[in-house]
């Protein structure tokens, strides 16, 4: 009983967070307090619950080293022209009858490149969205695409903090766990082609607005050579860099190219790995300013709280109980079923991406090592329903951040085919790897 109201003041004060517009990470202070509190009353000792949240705590180090270096590589990209060629590029590649096609493909090669999907609504995702309205075109279908090209990269691209965190919670390398998504990704992005190529057929835009692609000419030098860093955050990780390395690499190139190509002052470039870049036109200053360490520091919260109350949860051994109904349940449906409506609930319950990761992985974790599977299937199961299904529920934050950005509404949802591609495909394709044993 206790514990369901640690949990029911946990959300409470998360859903408190999310209406008076604070930090996600005062509801999971709140919910660590709580869970202490509930293992001090089951006779556990202070100094083992502070021991347990420091060994949960420990696990998000990996997650953490690779947000700081995010937060450097989002601002020199910014400074670089990185962003700005891929936008720029992909605005003047798009015609009127490829429109929603183009923002997926388009989305699809930022994430991969930027493994955000706040980033690349808040950049592509906006830029869209205008093009969209001046043109006439569906704000929603134009949504859906942006996230749905947004989430494949969440789980592909070196840079992704999801991808980071799903690896450290299966226990496995983060290099082994893309693989695995990369085998799992064909069938779903081939079926979002056909499905974004066929309204972007029925429904083709009127007009694409110049302005946005005249202010990146302007202010930025755009020759092939700005592509480097994003070429070298992808291409290093095949050769068995780790992602660290690849996005220190690709840090490193966007700043020489930040100084040399684009003529910024080193010490902007520095200031801006740190406070973020500011972009000099007035028509990027709301597409292009951003990134930077600081820009991090809240989803850096986020983790090490969540990863921390997951340590007292397990090693106080609270959720017991219900890894035991779930138990029963995945022998029934399968652990991929079973898997999937965890995340699911878990997003709809604490409206944020990583924590529903944390706790889906913390819940099945167990079920998939007694069945004798491996971290990779656990690592499989929870990169194509964790972390893309968390977007599909339209009040956690995962979706309606960059709905959000984009000006969209939940009315996008539907039209975010990916998301439902991935997990379904996943599902029909491997489901006899999920069984039970």
């Amino acid at each position: 009983m206790e514990l369901l109201a640690a949990f029911a003041v946990f959300l409470v004060g998360t859903f408190a967070c999310m209406a008076l517009g604070w930090s996600l990470s005062w509801g999971l202070a709140l919910g660590l307090v709580c869970f202490t509190l509930v293992g001090l009353r089951r006779g556990l000792s202070l100094r083992a619950l502070v021991r347990m949240a420091g060994e949960g705590a420990r696990t998000s180090l990996v997650v953490l080293r690779i947000l700081v270096l995010i937060g450097f590589l989002t601002a020199l990209w910014r400074a670089s022209g990185t962003i700005a060629f891929f936008v720029h590029t992909g605005l003047e590649w798009m015609h009127p009858s490829a429109f929603y096609l183009a923002a997926f493909l388009l989305a699809s090669a930022l994430s991969m490149a930027f493994g955000s999907s706040f980033g690349v609504a808040g950049t592509a995702g906006v830029i869209l969205a205008a093009i969209a309205r001046s043109g006439g075109a569906s704000l929603a279908v134009t949504g859906g695409a942006v996230l749905s090209g947004a989430y494949l990269g969440e789980r592909l691209s070196p840079a992704s903090s999801s991808a980071a965190l799903t690896a450290a919670l299966a226990g496995v390398e983060q290099h082994d766990f893309q693989l695995r998504m990369w085998r799992t990704t064909p069938l779903p992005l081939a079926l979002s082609l056909v499905f974004y190529g066929g309204i972007s057929l029925l429904h083709p835009i009127q007009q694409v607005d110049q302005t946005i692609l005249r202010a990146l000419e302007e202010g930025f030098d755009l020759s092939w050579t700005v592509v480097l860093p994003a070429v070298i955050l992808l291409v290093l990780p095949f050769f068995k860099v780790s992602a660290a390395r690849s996005i220190l690499v690709s840090c490193g190139a966007a700043a020489v190219l930040a100084v040399w190509e684009q003529g910024r002052p080193l010490a902007e470039v520095a200031w801006s790995c740190v406070a973020g870049y500011v972009v000099e036109q007035p028509e990027l200053t709301g597409i292009l300013s951003g990134g930077g360490l600081l820009s991090m520091v809240n989803g850096m919260c986020i983790v090490l709280l969540s990863c921390a109350s997951s340590g007292i949860l397990n090693g106080a051994e609270l959720l017991e109980p219900v890894k035991a109904r779930l138990e029963r349940m995945a022998r029934r449906t399968g652990l991929y079923v079973t898997t999937a409506a965890v995340s699911v609930a878990s997003a709809a319950l604490l409206c944020n991406q990583s924590i529903a990761l944390v706790l889906t992985g913390q819940m099945m974790g167990e079920s998939f090592r007694r069945s004798g599977k491996d971290g990779l299937l656990l690592s499989q199961a929870l990169g194509n329903t964790a972390i893309v299904l968390a977007a599909v529920v339209p009040w956690s934050i995962a979706g309606s951040v960059p709905l959000e950005a984009m000006g969209a509404s939940a009315l996008a949802i539907p039209f975010s085919f990916f998301l439902f591609a991935a997990p379904v495909c996943d599902w029909l394709c491997h489901r006899k790897q999920f069984q039970m044993e």
